[in-house]
């Protein structure tokens, strides 16, 4: 099972986060607490509230500590990495690094490496066939495309597609069918403005 996907930039900026680990709603509520209780005590970096409203102080941990592990690898290194200590014991650490970001995945070590290297790559390219040459800023201002991209993907924790086409072709039905939303609801909102001028104007 992947446990989160993280794009993160050479400056240690996360673009883009997900977390798929599973927990119980009084197990959310308690990390809440301890997340709030870090900010107000200043323990907390803000910049790393520029994707997330909210993020939890686990989740807080486990960027800084992938950013940290993979800022200091040499390019000719392996993209594996193993650390009981940050991870535990079930856990591996796999990433690519194009240009100025990070693709960071933290996955069971029943993923395979292989495998987990070669969904980091169909992502990138399916985000450079719909933005055209992706760059970093693309990922900044397009937050919800990315992410929708990458749910397309990744659902759960659990890889459901890896064909880069059949991911854009998804995504652009998916865009098609929100926009209609949008249209239909301006449409409705249209008609009930309309539809108050129509009555009978009040006497003053």
């Amino acid at each position: 099972m992947i446990r989160c996907f993280l794009v993160i930039n050479n400056f240690g900026k996360p673009r883009l986060i997900k977390f798929y680990e599973r927990l119980s709603n009084e197990e959310r509520q308690v990390r809440r607490n301890d997340a709030r209780a870090s900010q107000q005590r200043g323990l907390v970096d803000p910049d790393f509230h520029f994707v997330l409203v909210l993020v939890l102080v686990s989740e807080q941990k486990a960027i800084e500590d992938a950013y940290r592990l993979v800022s200091k690898r040499l390019d000719d290194l392996c993209n594996f990495v193993e650390d009981d200590n940050l991870f535990g014991g079930d856990s591996q650490l796999i990433y690519r690094h194009f240009a100025t970001l990070y693709f960071i995945v933290i996955c069971d070590k029943a993923e395979s490496e292989l495998g987990i290297l070669d969904l980091i790559q169909v992502y990138v390219e399916t985000l450079d066939k719909s933005f055209e040459n992706v760059c970093e800023l693309d990922i900044i201002f397009n937050q919800q495309k990315a992410g929708l991209i990458l749910d397309q993907m990744i659902t759960g924790g659990l890889v459901l597609e890896t064909n880069s086409q059949e991911i854009v072709t998804k995504y652009k039905e998916l865009e098609r069918s929100m926009k209609q939303q949008e249209k239909e609801s301006s449409n409705k909102n249209a008609g009930g403005t309309t539809g108050s001028y129509n009555k009978s104007p009040r006497a003053f």
